[in-house]
């Protein structure tokens, strides 16, 4: 029984990545392409409405999903429940959206919002079909279906949005392709899964399943409104073409960093709370796993702000100029978000669930405030606020790790510091370097990539930091391995 769990967590675990990894590649190379056929304010236009739809579609789940996956054993009337709330409160928030539609393009000053806004919203009434398939599935673990749905879904949304780009429909190609994803994806989850809703409601079911999905719509809320506060804000008060450089730079910082956190999620989490017993074990763990992982996301993010410029020229064009910056500082705090990936999923592997939410709420409450506080100084007041947020949460994170497991704020400063410090300084000297160099930029950037990972091993070698220590080892040991096999 233990074996055939083990199993299909591997392979779960295998297709989730796969799933992942394809609609993540798909995504960018749409992305790359619409970038040279819309116009920044295109794509500022969606970002401006997206968190009304993000809030919608919160409420319209209501944490309900997440009650059906912890339940033990969910019964037939707990889906068919479910099902028929979600679709109850997709018809209220598309409602809501409709009729608000005009004070919201309104608010932002621009009237062709209004149908944008009506159309758009017509994910809401499509999302309710697919949660109690998707969410029945992710309980028996059949993720190759999932991540069959959504490579071909995001496969679909690419199709119609470039088609539709070309034959100059503008920012339309942009609902369209979130309308397709959706539909595609709801026909794939009903061909895949067999359950069938019957006409059973039970309002029992109802209040069981939302005592514990009711904090994860409070925290999902919070998460939200944070995520999307600063696009709101941008869009308000600045413009669509100010929002689109933001959202362009937000993307392209997302892909590192959705990776990197995708894979520390899936590895850290069950392996931490196996040692929720054992907080010695754990604090080893933790600190042997960021000195691990931090060793190579510090480099990557200073590497991208060195190469930024011409690595957005090379993605979406020169037009894109204007995101640069915005790049780079959003790169100086995803410096450390892997960091702060690890220090809350041992809370959760704790079993600490209270105190979870608290530090959750707590940080995006502060973020919140220094957003709101930041756009006062300009576009980039507001962008160093969400870099320090990072910074900041960082600090909560450890000093609740130092009460729970005695590794707090100065000893990680202390594991890590060198990396980031190393990181940034190299970076530094590449990036002034590089300024010197009559070149073309396409070139200079190979150059700026090679001169920076040879400086990194070269100070990483000599300085005998623990992670390449680590590297090194696996390395070797697979060298070794695949040597020993041949002369055999």
């Amino acid at each position: 029984m233990q074996e055939s769990l083990r199993n299909r967590t591997i392979s779960g675990m295998i297709w989730a990545g796969i799933g992942k990894v394809g609609a993540l590649g798909i995504s960018f190379i749409t992305n790359m392409i619409l970038a040279r056929l819309l116009m920044p304010e295109d794509f500022g236009c969606i970002a401006m409405l997206y968190i009304f739809i993000a809030i919608s579609s919160i409420f319209v789940s209501g944490g309900l999903g997440s009650a059906l996956i912890q339940k033990k054993e969910p019964t037939h009337i707990d889906y068919t429940t479910v099902f028929y709330w979600n679709i109850v409160m997709s018809v209220i928030f598309y409602l809501i959206l409709f009729f608000t539609a005009p004070a919201i393009s309104r608010m932002y000053e621009m009237p062709q919002l209004q149908n944008v806004l009506r159309i758009q919203s017509l994910v809401l009434l499509i999302l309710p079909f697919s949660m109690v398939q998707s969410n029945q599935l992710q309980k028996q673990m059949r993720f190759k279906e999932l991540s069959t749905r959504n490579i071909c879904a995001t496969f679909a949304g690419m199709v119609v949005s470039v088609v539709m780009a070309f034959m100059g429909f503008g920012l339309w190609s942009l609902v369209a392709s979130s309308l397709m994803s959706s539909f595609t994806s709801v026909i794939l989850l009903w061909s895949m899964s067999s359950w069938r809703p019957s006409l059973e409601f039970s309002f029992a079911s109802l209040k069981e399943l939302f005592s514990f999905g009711g904090l994860m719509l409070v925290s999902s809320l919070v998460e939200s409104i944070y995520t999307n506060l600063q696009s709101f804000i941008i869009g308000k008060f600045y413009s669509a073409q100010d929002l689109g450089y933001y959202g362009q730079a937000r993307k392209l910082e997302e892909i590192p960093t959705n990776a990197l956190s995708s894979v520390v999620n899936d590895v850290s989490f069950p392996a931490f709370s196996s040692l929720q017993d054992d907080k010695s074990h754990l604090k080893h763990s933790l600190r042997k796993t960021i000195k691990t992982i931090t060793y190579l996301n510090m480099p990557l993010f200073a590497l991208l702000i060195v190469i930024a410029s011409p690595l957005i020229h090379l993605l979406y064009g020169m037009r894109w100029d204007t995101s640069v910056p915005y790049f780079q500082i959003l790169c100086l705090s995803s410096m450390i978000y892997t960091l702060n990936t690890l220090n809350t999923n041992v809370i959760k592997s704790l079993g600490r669930s209270g105190v979870y939410l608290i530090v959750q709420l707590s940080k995006r409450l502060i973020g919140i405030g220094l957003i709101i506080y930041g756009f006062h100084y300009g576009i980039f007041g507001l962008l160093w606020a969400i870099a320090s947020v990072g910074y900041i949460c960082f600090f909560i994170n450890a000093a609740v790790n130092r009460k729970l497991i005695g590794y707090g704020i100065w000893d990680q400063m202390k594991d890590v510091g060198v990396y980031y410090l190393t990181s940034l300084a190299i970076g530094a000297g590449v990036y002034f370097l590089g300024q010197a160099m009559p070149v073309n930029q396409y070139l200079l950037m190979v150059i700026q990539i090679i001169l920076f990972c040879g400086l990194y091993l070269l100070v990483s070698h000599f300085g005998r930091f623990e992670g390449y220590q680590t590297y090194k080892g696996i390395v070797l040991e697979r060298w070794n391995a695949r040597k020993q096999k041949q002369n055999h």
